[in-house]
């Protein structure tokens, strides 16, 4: 995630990020493995690599978990990932 959207999400989402995440990962049934991976993305902006290194895990094992998670959403696009995980829609009522 480039650094100003980085940023715009932290600044938007501060403390609803983590629950938002969870939620997200329960509605669309994601494994924790997968919800660790979003956080990641969502919440760090991490790349493949920087997942693989904390994760303990290969590059390739992070971008079969991020292409079922797409699968799951129903998208092709980490802008559409995104989207979807701080649209109104992921937020528990």
């Amino acid at each position: 995630m480039p650094p100003v959207q980085e940023n715009l999400v932290k600044t938007l989402y501060p403390t609803q990020l983590p629950s938002v995440i969870t939620h997200f990962a329960s509605q669309h049934v994601l494994t924790n493995r997968e919800a660790q991976i979003i956080a990641l993305i969502a919440l760090r902006g991490y790349s493949n690599k920087e997942i693989a290194d904390v994760c303990f895990i290969s590059e390739k094992t992070v971008k079969v978990h991020i292409e079922k998670i797409m699968d799951k959403v129903g998208t092709r696009s980490m802008r559409k990932l995104l989207s979807a995980i701080i649209s109104t829609d992921a937020y528990p009522s």
